[in-house]
């Protein structure tokens, strides 16, 4: 187990990569040709190529920054990008900028500015608090503790047996789990719950060491995660009663507060009603609770509440659907 940094299961690091201290790169990511400063986070399945990433700068899950050898990415120091960003080749991100999720960054963007939107659109520019940096130290040091521990961890894929992730959370007794999803979740809910093959799901309350009392997952009885799906529920995820989430989907239940430079943590929980169906590699970011029987379609980005038997589009597409 590295002392200085923590590299997940599923994750390649390639030889043309080099690697700061303190830096955190979440499952099932890939790195090509990436130089990464110190006090850096990389979320779960990210892929960076050809990229230069400053001190304390945080990848949130998703992100793709597919840069190019003649067209390099560089993102500077204490920079934010959210779940699903893309960001072209060639492009330069200045310190402290933050990316909204599902952003696509198609130009360079100036120093603290705040960035939304398909292509990416300036807002603002961030007015902070200077409390110092983010960085992911202190947590890497529980992050293994829970590894030698012999707990759940996405370190080692010895820990994630299904039977002995059940015994666990004895409330998800009579799931169907896939032996190949990755599961560092407290789990609770109803019966016969599907996880499909490649999910990837982390959360726990405070009550068993997470960050808040809302964190952690609850399917209702016959809830379908579909392959590739992502939970990150530190803030609380709860879905109802035989909804339905499509493969590649992602929901997130946490956000920071840019207002503070050292982007602190807050939860943001995510409450899906029963009979929902979210679509293919939907994004879904909290807080926001989405009514019964709503639709969310493929590729969607959902930020705010959505009504009961509603069909929406989320606030941007990540991708052009054909109808």
């Amino acid at each position: 187990m590295d002392d200085v940094n923590v590299i997940e299961v599923s994750t390649t690091v390639d030889s043309g990569s080099v690697l700061g201290r303190h830096v955190w790169v979440r499952a099932g990511t890939r790195l090509q040709n990436v130089q990464i400063g110190d006090d850096c986070f990389i979320g779960f399945r990210c892929d960076v190529q050809f990229a230069a990433i400053g001190t304390s700068s945080m990848l949130a899950t998703g992100v793709q920054c597919m840069g190019t050898a003649q067209a390099p990415i560089r993102i500077a120091e204490n920079v934010w990008l959210g779940a699903k960003v893309a960001v072209n080749a060639g492009v330069s991100i200045g310190a402290g900028a933050v990316i909204a999720a599902g952003a696509l960054v198609t130009a360079d963007v100036p120093a603290d500015a705040i960035m939304v939107g398909r292509p990416a659109r300036f807002i603002g520019f961030r007015s902070v608090v200077e409390d110092g940096r983010p960085s992911p130290e202190q947590v890497l040091a529980k992050v293994r503790e829970r590894a030698r521990s012999g707990l759940p961890s996405m370190l080692d894929r010895s820990t994630q047996a299904v039977a002995r992730l059940k015994s666990l959370n004895p409330e998800a007794a009579t799931w169907d789990i896939s032996d190949d999803a990755l599961i560092d979740a407290e789990l609770r809910g109803g019966t016969s719950a599907e996880i499909a093959r490649d999910c990837i799901l982390i959360g726990r309350s405070s009550r068993q060491g997470g960050m808040s009392q809302l964190g952690g997952i609850e399917l209702g009885t016959g809830v379908r995660l579909g392959e590739g799906v992502i939970i990150e529920a530190a803030g609380g995820v709860s879905i109802g009663a035989f909804s339905e989430v499509a493969a590649g989907a992602t929901i997130v239940a946490s956000t920071h507060d840019h207002s503070f430079r050292s982007l602190p943590w807050e939860e943001a929980p995510v409450r899906i009603g029963s009979r929902c169906v979210i679509g293919e590699g939907a994004l879904l970011v909290g807080p926001l609770s989405v009514g019964d029987g709503a639709v969310i379609k493929p590729h969607s980005v959902v930020i705010r509440d959505v009504l009961e038997n509603t069909v929406v589009h989320g606030v941007v597409q990540l991708m052009e659907i054909q109808e």
